[in-house]
């Protein structure tokens, strides 16, 4: 798959196939760093939809649920660490010390996915993927990938 490229996605099934792609990807990873995933979008725009779509590819049964108001959700799938981080509440580079949120990339073979990653500067110097969402009308989206 070219990652440098635009995607528009009409329905949740698109999503879901995209999602399957963006997990074959991933897979590909080196196992001896932190994968870091760059999620940015408007609220609403599909971040944590998409994320639980990835998560799903990779086999998750469970339900994923926004970290919003937990900022940190943490998963298991097949011995591989998977964090879903949201930033969105964030309001200081002071609150990211205290979540210890570099400690997460030290982590070897694991993926980190970053809602609002703009937060969280300076703590994350580069990034494996960014994927930006943005509305096109209630139902598309426009998804635009990034390989580093």
């Amino acid at each position: 798959m070219n990652f440098n490229k635009k995607i528009i996605l009409n329905s949740l099934d698109d999503t879901a196939e995209i999602a399957k792609e963006i997990a074959s990807e991933l897979e590909t990873y080196p196992k001896n760093k932190a994968s870091i995933i760059f999620l940015e979008g408007d609220l609403g725009s599909g971040k944590t939809t998409l994320v639980k779509e990835i998560l799903k590819s990779f086999g998750l049964s469970e339900p994923v649920t926004s970290p919003t108001f937990t900022i940190i959700e943490p998963y298991l799938i097949k011995d591989k660490k998977i964090y879903h981080i949201d930033l969105y509440r964030i309001e200081s580079r002071k609150e990211l010390e205290v979540l210890g949120i570099e400690e997460y990339s030290a982590e070897n073979d694991c993926l980190i996915f970053i809602e609002w990653p703009e937060k969280a500067e300076g703590f994350f110097s580069e990034y494996d993927l960014k994927i930006r969402l943005s509305h096109i009308n209630e139902i598309s989206r426009e998804l635009i990938i990034e390989k580093s």
